[in-house]
């Protein structure tokens, strides 16, 4: 009796040990798998965007990127020293030497200045400046002066590309209306540009669009009409209810 519950009980034994040594063999499996799908991995080479892109220096920065991150792309925050810093009270950047920008450090492959990034790095220290005040010393004046960079720079940087934004818009004013009056009245083109009228009427477009050219101009016209006016309405305002001199 007792040698047939000791087979029995190897029976029971025998297909549990089975199943736990068949899981020990799948978990051993599924772990060499997985290391070999590591070692895999790291034996891959990194595609361009892990990489980061296949764009170096400055143009890794990214479009319209700040000169810092121009600077930190190219690696001279690194290299040479900190880049449009505030440090310990001081303005700190491995351009600015001697209280003035080293336009040595601007020059590009063709051995000129590059009077676009001198304006950036000038308008960007006086942002941080303005957003983080610090004192003055004579111990460390500021001798650059933006005089320095030269007008034609100024005009290709700000002005060309505003009197194109007005021109076109003059142009598409200008050219609509007068198809409008064509088609009203039936006066030609070259009709309306010889007319006293028309010629008014040019100038009148014309110096509206210089006038106005954004929403927010028609907010500051109004802002200096209140501001004409409002002493006016504060007198006026002193003498409701009672008799003025005046009306005697």
């Amino acid at each position: 009796m007792q040698a047939v519950i000791s087979l029995q009980a190897g029976a029971v034994r025998a297909p549990r040990l089975g199943r736990v040594q068949r899981r020990v063999k799948a978990e051993a499996a599924e772990n060499g798998a997985a290391a070999t799908a590591t070692l895999e991995k790291k034996d891959r080479k990194l595609s361009p965007l892990e990489r980061g892109g296949t764009l170096k220096g400055a143009a890794a920065a990214g479009k319209d990127a700040s000169e810092k991150f121009k600077s930190m792309a190219e690696g001279a925050s690194g290299s040479a020293g900190p880049v449009l810093q505030l440090v310990d009270g001081r303005f700190m950047d491995y351009r600015w030497k001697g209280g003035r920008w080293d336009l040595s450090m601007f020059k590009g492959k063709d051995g000129e200045v590059d009077w676009d990034a001198v304006i950036d790095v000038e308008m960007a220290r006086r942002k941080l400046l303005e957003d983080s005040p610090i004192p003055c010393t004579n111990e460390e004046p500021v001798l650059f002066d933006t005089s320095e960079i030269p007008w034609w720079a100024w005009v290709r940087r700000f002005h060309l590309p505003e009197a194109e934004k007005l021109n076109g818009r003059a142009a598409m004013m200008g050219y609509v209306l007068a198809l409008f009056v064509d088609q009203l009245t039936g006066v030609g083109l070259l009709d309306q540009q010889n007319s006293f009228i028309g010629k008014v009427l040019l100038h009148i477009c014309v110096f509206a669009i210089l006038l106005i050219r954004t929403t927010s101009d028609i907010d500051k016209y109004k802002n200096l009409v209140d501001e004409a006016t409002f002493y006016d309405k504060q007198w006026n305002a002193t003498w409701e209810g009672q008799e003025r001199p005046s009306d005697n």
